[in-house]
């Protein structure tokens, strides 16, 4: 195996991060257990659109096998036949971790990635097939994790680039590349408003002020264009939020 250690950029990649023959080597910051875990519950589940976790090397650094392809440095545009495989492989994830221990013992749905959009996305042929970067996994629901997906691979709130109209009919398309019908488009232009929202609470308490007032901005348009618009009444319930 080649042993020179090549540092991996794109994306919303951990300082530090490499790849090494047909391993990516990366720092342990924090607790990795529960990551660690999932990605082996997901191998045994068949689930092969995620890295598999090979262990840890001499450097205490974990060992993930290398997902080739490109990975997005950013937002943009996407293609409906995109937005149709990022949501279809959203759905098969959540699904394979159904059955996730820490899942099963919170009572929650599915384990949520949190941060699904195009920067933790890895694309062959220009698709995405794979996901990348699981620091925050959470148990939860699907319409959460659905929600800021939504949010990030439609650019939702782009005033620039999309009109209100563009932006329901794409988010209907990310519904249909999910394929729940409990997961409606109505419901998750609703959570998406909410994750906008969240983002720009946790932002601003942090002072981030341009990320808050991207995020304000975002929620504001997405509020009066496509939520207003699929579900005049009715918002996540505060419990999620």
């Amino acid at each position: 195996m080649d042993d020179a250690e090549i540092p991996l950029e794109g994306g919303r990649v951990t300082a530090g991060v490499v790849r090494l023959g047909d391993t990516v080597r990366r720092p342990i910051l924090r607790d990795r257990g529960q990551v660690h875990d999932l990605l082996l519950h997901l191998e045994r589940k068949g689930f092969d659109g995620v890295p598999r976790f090979l262990g840890v090397d001499e450097q205490s650094r974990e060992i993930l096998s290398f997902l080739p392809g490109d990975v997005p440095r950013d937002l943009g545009h996407f293609s409906d036949g995109q937005l149709l495989s990022a949501a279809g492989l959203l759905r098969r994830f959540h699904d394979a971790t159904a059955d996730f221990p820490a899942v099963l013992q919170s009572g929650a749905e599915v384990m949520c990635h949190n941060d699904w959009g195009p920067p933790n996305g890895v694309f062959r042929d220009g698709m995405p097939y794979g996901l990348i970067d699981f620091d925050t996994i959470m148990p939860g629901l699907r319409l959460w994790d659905l929600g800021y997906s939504a949010f990030s691979w439609l650019d939702l709130g782009n005033a620039d680039d999309y009109t209100g109209a563009e932006q329901i009919r794409r988010l209907t398309l990310f519904a249909e590349g999910y394929e729940l019908p409990a997961c409606s488009p109505p419901q998750i232009a609703a959570y998406a408003l909410a994750r906008q929202t969240r983002l720009a609470s946790w932002a601003r308490h942090r002072g981030m002020q341009e990320m808050a007032d991207w995020a304000a901005s975002a929620a504001a348009w997405t509020a009066l264009h496509v939520t207003e618009q699929l579900l005049p009444t009715g918002f996540p319930d505060e419990r999620h939020l």
